[in-house]
């Protein structure tokens, strides 16, 4: 070989290594560039949000209520409401000299104010006895065996740890600050670990019983520390209900306990393992999240190889045309409608399992094998896209998992402030009333009301309001 020839190999082997490396590296950085629009993480997760073209024009509408909407005014309180009333007229001389006339109906305006303490104490005065043994002995009075708050305080302190996210000390503080009632924190804790927790323990078990017989479910999960410990908060959800349990572990165990491996219901995942091991092993009928998908197809286009970004770019299109039909869907014939749905996922399909040589690539398309297993004696396939087309043929079948992910949400912002449990009676309190604000949600029912007659239940040892009834 001649000298020069030497040179050019030499040198294209090093153009090759740097290539190589140049496309690792952007790779790396498009991994550690990815945010929510990209990946699964949160929005709260992203430390620098894209720039979102929509929201960055500026908007042509002044602030407040637009030209041709419905003016919306604050209601009035109900007369049961208003504690007293006052009536003002127009002197009768006034009405002869201004040519006035009188009606009956009234301009209401309701003035609202807190009163200056607004809590009722009552005292109980136990006479102290002493027995032949000295021994002091106080009359039994079982009523007063009891926390030192009444059930609405009590609700209220519940309220605002958990609805309102407030820390124990911001709930101290506010109790000795408006009500001027001096409480620790500790024995805040304790009201809710213990009494609050207990009156919602019926309540949460017969959601937990319900679960199994809702024909569409939602799950999703999210972490959460436990002394330092990684857990995991489990979110189920159902068209009326949603439940939370957190778990030590986040393998399928978690959903064969709160689903069952009987079940015969849609439940929406995303393509998480424990959720595919779950759907596959019980044969579940999954419905795979498309937000998910389409974020993941969203990264692939930054990728450094060409080929890859062609090709994702094309899912993207394809996805795009899918969804553009399935929002008109109305407007089709149940067959017509049917017949586009069978055709752009065919197309996509086409498309996805003809991906380019790139690992990324591959690891997308192995969502949408068809398999083969064992069946007696014989072998049968399984087309494991059915697990992300079925919105599409069956009816109230959503292609996201999007409801169970909002649900999460309260809990997150109540992670970040709490930084956690401490222990197994503080994760069932959290899970309790994570469940009922929730479901109080969905019902379009007070959960401050809900929460005052659980705990007055609960104390009187009367049968507890249900979330599962109106």
């Amino acid at each position: 070989m001649h000298e020069k020839d030497r040179i050019i190999a030499e040198l294209r082997e090093v153009v090759e290594s740097l290539t190589a490396e140049v496309r690792s590296l952007k790779l790396e950085l498009a991994k550690a560039r990815k945010d929510s629009s990209t990946s699964s993480k949160s929005p709260s997760s992203d430390i620098v949000k894209p720039p979102n073209k929509k929201t960055d024009r500026r908007s042509k509408s002044k602030c407040g209520g637009q030209q041709g909407h419905k003016r919306k005014l604050r209601e009035l309180l109900p007369p049961e409401r208003v504690d007293e009333s006052f009536v003002y007229e127009i002197d009768d001389a006034q009405v002869r000299d201004r040519g006035l006339t009188a009606t009956d109906q009234f301009e209401i305006i309701q003035h609202i104010e807190l009163l200056d303490l607004p809590v009722h104490v009552t005292e109980h005065q136990l006479r102290k006895y002493f027995d032949p043994d000295g021994n002091m002995v106080l009359p039994n009075v079982p009523e007063l065996q009891c926390p030192i708050f009444g059930p609405r305080m009590l609700a209220m302190i519940g309220w605002l740890k958990s609805r309102a996210h407030c820390s124990y000390s911001t709930v101290a503080l506010w109790m000795s600050d408006v009500l001027q009632i001096p409480v620790s924190r500790g024995y805040l804790a304790k009201l809710c670990n213990g009494t609050i927790s207990a009156s919602l323990a019926d309540v949460h078990e017969e959601l937990k019983q319900a679960i199994p017989q809702q024909p569409q479910l939602g799950s999703d999960e999210s972490s959460l520390k436990n002394n330092g410990k990684k857990h995991w908060i489990w979110c189920i959800t159902a068209p009326l209900f949603t439940l939370f349990h957190i778990a030590a572990t986040r393998s399928r165990s978690v959903l064969e306990e709160l689903i069952g491996e009987d079940y015969d219901g849609f439940i929406n995942f995303d393509y998480f393992s424990a959720n595919c091991s779950f759907a596959w092993n019980f044969d579940i009928k999954a419905q795979y999240c498309w937000a998910h998908l389409i974020r993941d197809i969203r990264f692939l286009i930054k990728h450094p190889d060409n080929e890859t970004k062609v090709w994702a770019e094309q899912l993207q299109d394809r996805s795009r045309k899918l969804f553009s039909a399935w929002h008109r869907r109305e407007e089709m014939s149940d067959e017509g409608f049917r017949r586009s749905m069978l055709i752009h996922r065919d197309r996509f399909l086409e498309i996805i399992r003809k991906p380019p040589d790139s690992k990324e690539a591959e690891n997308l398309a192995c969502r949408f094998p068809i398999v083969e297993y064992p069946a007696g004696d014989n072998v049968e396939t399984y087309d494991m896209s059915e697990d992300y087309f079925r919105f599409m043929f069956d009816t109230g079948v959503e292609p996201t998992n999007n409801h169970a992910e909002q649900q999460v949400r309260h809990c997150v912002i109540d992670r970040k402030i709490t930084q956690g449990t401490r222990s197994l009676a503080g994760q069932r309190y959290h899970e309790r009333m994570w469940t009922a604000i929730a479901t109080c949600g969905k019902r379009e029912r007070s959960f401050f009301d809900f929460l005052y007659h659980a705990i007055e239940a609960s104390l009187l040892e009367t049968e507890p309001p249900s979330l599962l009834t109106p």
